[in-house]
């Protein structure tokens, strides 16, 4: 036995407004006899301006449209409606007894959706008619699932900046900028700066493979389970081991996520760091930018982590160190070519005497002139440290 082919026909056919345009009261009761019965509510013009004034008022579905009127013609009436953003998703169905194909073609080109040729068969009309009003109504339902899970993701989007810092805090002589854009609506980076005793603080920015609804769950859950931390998050080895442990339900599948934890003291200007296969932040003395240099281990979420290396760097007064995930370097523009960390690296010391705000800008602006235009595939973070 063959399947069953999905087809048009499957399709529950809502009731529709059908207005029939034609200037012959002959041609009026044939279509209205091969309408009666479907269901569907029957409006009449008798000529291209009636037309256009009814479609205005009552917004039709569909339009069965006689080319050749007095006055207005159906091409003129066409042009109207497709030029009208009140009318232009009505369809139109021309009517003529004109076989030419130059008048079928300028039908089309005006909008219209389908062309019958007198005489009219009140079969071909009803399959027309029922074939164009099927494909209309599953676009609006389209439209419409696609506007509601727009808002859906807005929201998911708001909610997920709510969990973001608000403000990033000042410590000691320390300051801090960020910037966080999705790719679409919410995404998998996290990024956070947090106080701690003795006039430290900690620094964090983490990735979650992916982009969407899944990394944007586990993105959250990464900041609960950080800010959910048993004690003062002041060694960076041990965080990574606790944030790995609790997503232990995770290893073996397909997700992942790199972070990197740093721990800054504002007074010696040590900063400890432990790194879980995230690109390594960049430190900008002077106008020299280079990547710190240290140890680091794979990623979280994919198995137990017993040995996570520990490194150090001391700042020194007037660095900048800039924390960011990979969708930054790996922004793509319309020829595929990535913006990479040597472009990253010039900008930031071509700024390098900027303010950090103007600093981050600068950033910004370099990453979307190199993009021209081209939509974001990955989540893009900075996160910026002044000393």
């Amino acid at each position: 036995m063959n399947p069953v082919k999905p087809s048009a026909r499957n399709t529950t056919l809502k009731p529709a407004t059908i207005l029939i345009v034609d200037d012959s009261p002959v041609n009026i009761q044939v279509l209205m006899r091969t309408l009666d019965g479907t269901g569907h509510r029957i409006l009449v013009a008798t000529g291209g301006k009636a037309a256009i004034e009814i479609s205005e008022r009552a917004r039709p579905d569909l339009l069965l449209l006689d080319v050749m009127m007095p006055g207005v013609d159906g091409f003129e009436v066409c042009r109207a409606i497709k030029s009208n953003p009140a009318t232009n998703g009505i369809v139109v169905i021309f009517l003529s007894a004109l076989g030419e194909v130059a008048d079928k073609v300028a039908g089309l080109e005006m909008g219209a959706a389908d062309y019958i040729t007198k005489p009219i068969q009140a079969d071909e009309v009803l399959a027309r008619v029922t074939t164009h009003l099927i494909q209309q109504q599953l676009e609006r339902e389209v439209r419409q699932s696609r506007d509601s899970l727009d808002r859906e993701l807005s929201s998911a989007a708001e909610m997920q900046r709510m969990i973001l810092p608000p403000k990033l805090p000042g410590i000691g002589n320390l300051t801090f900028e960020a910037f966080y854009q999705t790719s679409r609506y919410v995404g998998g980076d996290y990024y956070d700066v947090i106080s701690l005793p003795d006039g430290q603080c900690g620094v964090i920015i983490a990735d979650v493979s992916g982009h969407g609804a899944t990394s944007a769950i586990i993105m959250a859950m990464i900041r609960a389970t950080f800010h959910a931390c048993p004690v003062p998050p002041v060694d960076p080895p041990a965080v990574m081991r606790y944030l790995n442990s609790q997503f232990r339900f995770l290893w073996g599948s397909s997700l992942l996520a790199t972070a990197f934890y740093a721990v800054v003291d504002s007074a010696t200007r040590r900063m400890s760091i432990a790194c879980a296969g995230h690109p390594a932040p960049l430190l900008v003395r002077g106008g020299i930018v280079e990547p710190l240099k240290f140890d680091a281990t794979i990623p979280l979420l994919i198995m137990d982590m017993p040995e996570i290396p520990r490194s150090e760097e001391f700042l020194r007064a007037g660095d900048r160190v800039l924390f960011y995930t990979d969708g930054i370097t790996e922004r793509e523009n319309a020829r595929g070519e990535m913006y990479d960390l040597p472009r990253l690296c010039g900008v930031l010391a071509r700024a390098h005497t900027q303010s950090s705000e103007d600093l981050l800008r600068s950033v910004i602006q370099d990453v979307d002139d190199f993009a021209a235009g081209e939509e974001p595939r990955d989540d893009q973070t900075l996160l910026l440290i002044s000393v």
